[in-house]
């Protein structure tokens, strides 16, 4: 008996459609390139995945019925799906056929398990094949989270009335779908609730990194290595980011008549437990999701004030990617669990984090449907966690979005948070946790989203092909931009009314507010544009994708000014140094770092088009890199659980520390003396890189 993956998504395509799920269909069908397969579609009979599904739970039963001896011991009835794949959840064999009356054993689901898990699939295309990576298998795993502590809560309700002391006992539970990779090509599952299909949209959305993340580990050399560019070809569908947001707290009054939730919680928690959670795969990698797409449902959201303790170790158990060999690294680059603040509280991976310009207050946006803000100031030795809870009102009541929030970004003075989720709404949150604005226009997920630089407007993209400018002061759609012919992955500001878009569609668009039309459009990507990031200045516009290429361009030329060919897979994102001149750091070169799914970081010098440094030491792929406030480091996280930090002049790994899930993102504090990252197993850490 021998599959393809082609087979798998082929049927999974089928059923969403068959399903009513037009709009995952849709972009799981870009994303796994449906139209390369040689699936004659018409021989596939109605319900032929349920059907194979079903056969599968009927054999299952048979076997699990069967004794040592191979007569029916018990008969088992009513299996149901989840059971079936919970290996924990199948009852032993009685030895001899007169032990039936003492065998039973219910095939119930495991206490903590969730009994909602869907599962998202995440599928990446292998380099050079030009289909959906054949020979790769999707299998779908559980697991549990259980954050330890009970907390004692007083809540309050919309009239402001204290319900008194409640105590939280609850085990939150999650579950991570996982996919195996072949031909030791990187890829996540999708684990948690399933929403609108949704390609990682660039920036870690790939969103999508639930479940395991087998990723093929290139070994490269402790080296730093010099090299010019080489060429080299890829085919690879991208993914896209998905978000859910909770809404602000009860009691808080919230603009554009959007109902608070019930209650806002003050809670102690001792969160020393680790939530576990399948990993998605950032921009890199393609998720899709099944699930009713937003429609007018009202969005709202509560926000949940918690103190966390933070705690300096952490258990390996049950993170997603399996064991990764450990690195070889000196120990004295290695950065202490003394200097390393773990925060638990997220009951899913953990896509995107995002310091405050201001103040020590560090955001992160996660798959279970909550972005929450975390006090790191060194006064507050708990680090307090506000929970933004993203809801939708359904029939008069107030509902979780089930929906990941994969995109976050901070205005200009720290005062207001913006988060986007894949329920398809933006959300204005203020650093008490009040909801501010909920903005509703987009059609389905939204992959990414940015304030321009005088907070006055909101940049977003999503699934539905289309950008949009909202003004942050009233929450309306100020315009709407429809020019791609595919999902568009991620934004970047150029100026405070000008900007570009990049897409699944190849095509990178710079557009201008009150212009109808883009003012210049960009084309020579081969394949998916995962990211697009404006230098400094705004002259140049760097772009990557999942062609292996990154290319620069200018608004004076029609073709790119370098095409830098040296990645030998998907580069997932890419960022400018805060150098050179109108910068803070006018004396030190600019520099451009691209991370990949070749496990590699390189370092760029733009002007030459030149590669400075390759940064080989991490094993596999790189979701994020951020450079230090000062240009003269880089920070990097990979799905290794590696976050390295690097010197920009040398090229050297100079610290380095081991989480305990695959890192999505990080990020460097105003000052340059903390680094934040977010992971696959629910967990955000921060180093604290002060006297070290």
């Amino acid at each position: 008996m021998s599959f393809s993956s082609d087979e798998v998504n082929y049927l999974v395509f089928r059923y969403l459609q068959e399903s009513g799920f037009l709009h995952s269909a849709y972009v799981f069908g870009i994303e796994s390139h449906i139209s390369q397969s040689n699936i004659n579609g018409a021989l596939v009979p109605p319900a032929a995945l349920l059907t194979i599904i079903q056969k599968g739970l009927l054999y299952t039963e048979v076997e699990w019925s069967v004794g040592e001896d191979g007569e029916v011991a018990r008969p088992i009835e009513g299996l149901s799906l989840i059971d079936a794949v919970m290996p924990e959840v199948k009852p032993p064999k009685p030895a001899v056929k007169t032990e039936l009356a003492k065998a039973g054993v219910e095939a119930s689901t495991p206490a903590g398990a969730n009994a909602n898990n869907n599962v998202k699939p995440e599928i990446k295309i292998e380099p050079g094949t030009g289909a959906a990576g054949a020979g790769k298998t999707a299998s779908s795993t559980t697991g549990t989270s259980t954050p330890t502590g009970n907390a004692e809560s007083s809540e309050v309700d919309s009239s402001g009335n204290a319900n008194g002391n409640s105590t939280n006992t609850g085990n939150n539970n999650t579950t991570g779908g996982t996919n195996a990779t072949a031909n030791n090509q990187p890829t996540a599952s999708a684990g948690g609730d399933a929403s609108a299909a949704a390609t990682n949209a660039n920036k870690k959305a790939g969103s999508s990194e639930p479940g395991n993340s087998t990723t093929s580990a290139t070994n490269n050399a402790n080296a730093t290595n010099t090299d010019d560019a080489a060429s080299s070809t890829s085919t690879n569908g991208n993914g896209s980011t998905s978000s859910s947001v909770e809404q602000p707290s009860a009691g808080v009054t919230t603009t554009g008549n959007v109902p608070a939730c019930a209650a806002t919680d003050t809670a102690t928690a001792a969160a020393a437990g680790g939530a576990t959670a399948g990993a998605k795969a950032p921009s890199g990698a393609s998720t899709a999701r099944t699930g009713s797409q937003p429609g007018n449902n009202v969005q709202t959201g509560a926000a949940t004030v918690q103190s966390s303790a933070p705690s300096s170790t952490t258990s390996n158990s049950g993170t997603p990617g399996g064991t990764v060999e450990a690195m070889e690294i000196d120990q004295s680059i290695e950065i202490p669990e003394s200097k390393a603040r773990v925060l638990r509280g997220h009951e899913s991976e953990v896509f995107i984090c995002a310091w405050n310009p201001s103040r020590d207050l560090l955001a992160s946006g996660s798959g279970d449907s909550t972005a929450r803000i975390w006090d790191m100031s060194d006064a507050n030795a708990n680090s307090n966690q506000l929970v933004l809870r993203h809801c939708i009102q359904k029939g008069g009541a107030e509902v979780p979005s089930n929906k990941d929030v994969t995109s976050l970004d901070w205005n200009c003075d720290g005062s207001l948070l913006a988060t986007g989720s894949y329920d398809g709404y933006a959300r204005i949150w203020k650093t008490d946790g009040r909801l501010a604005s909920t903005l509703g226009q987009h059609k389905g997920p939204i992959f990414a989203l940015k304030w321009n630089k005088s907070g006055n407007y909101i940049l977003s993209a999503g699934v539905d092909k289309t950008t949009i400018i909202w003004d942050a002061s009233t929450g309306q759609c100020t315009q709407q931009f429809a020019f791609h012919s595919a999902p568009a992955l991620d934004v970047d500001w150029q100026s405070n009314r000008s900007f570009a878009s990049c897409s699944t569609d190849q095509r990178i668009h710079v557009c201008r507010l009150g212009i109808n039309e883009p003012i210049k459009t960009f084309r020579g990507h081969t394949n998916e544009v995962n990211a697009i990031k404006w230098c400094p200045q705004g002259q140049l516009l760097a772009s990557c994708s999942d062609d292996m290429t990154l290319k620069i361009w200018s608004m004076s030329r029609d073709v790119c000014c370098h095409d830098l060919q040296a990645h030998s897979k998907e580069i997932y994102t890419i960022k400018w140094s805060p150098t050179g001149p109108g910068t803070n750091n006018p004396n030190t070169n600019l520099i451009l770092a691209s991370a990949s799914f070749d496990s590699t970081v390189r370092l760029w010098d733009v002007e030459r088009g030149t590669c400075i440094h390759t940064l080989t030491k991490h094993t596999e792929p790189v979701y994020s890199v951020a450079f230090s406030p000062d240009g003269k480091h880089l920070a990097s996280g990979s799905f290794d659980k590696c976050v390295h930090i690097w010197s920009t002049q040398t090229g050297q790994l100079v610290h380095s520390y081991k989480g305990t899930g695959g890192i999505f993102e990080v990020c460097w504090n105003s000052k340059g003396t903390k680094v934040g990252a977010s992971a696959s197993d629910g967990s955000v850490f921060v180093l604290d890189l002060r006297k070290f």
